[in-house]
């Protein structure tokens, strides 16, 4: 499962993430994951859940960002939830290259089945490419 968060800045994105993020990591039954691009209070979030910052790894675009994702699954095959905030900010404020990253997150999850992605996306819906649009609920 790939689902897309979306709506303009400021539209309450980060929240409604979080509150997903908090859920999972107290009812999941493999391992959480939420990567941001930048240190946010966490204080709220479960315990269980591993935050993770892109500023602290130098991650430079799209293709940066898809080796950055499949290392850490590389690493933990246990991971059943990875969130991601601030999508646009993370792989260089532009969806340009990122049809192959969503292309990888499908090949992601055939590899491990019980894999799910969670996104949030700036964008309003008409601006929203349709390799991206298609995971909106």
């Amino acid at each position: 499962m790939i689902n897309i968060i979306y709506g303009p800045k400021g539209f309450g994105k980060t929240k409604i993430i979080l509150d997903q993020v908090d859920r999972a990591g107290s009812n999941a039954k493999g391992n959480v994951v939420f990567i941001t691009d930048k240190r946010i209070s966490t204080v709220s979030i479960d315990f269980n859940v591993r935050c993770v910052y892109t500023e602290d790894y130098n991650i430079d675009g799209a293709v940066a960002f898809n080796g950055f994702v499949n290392g850490l699954l590389a690493g933990n095959s246990d991971i059943e939830y990875v969130f991601i905030d601030g999508f646009k900010r993370i792989i260089g404020n532009t969806l340009d290259g990122a049809e192959d990253l969503f292309k990888s997150f499908e090949a992601l999850q055939k590899e491990y089945p019980n894999l799910k992605f969670v996104v949030s996306v700036s964008s309003t819906r008409e601006d929203l490419p349709e390799y991206i649009a298609k995971y909106i609920d």
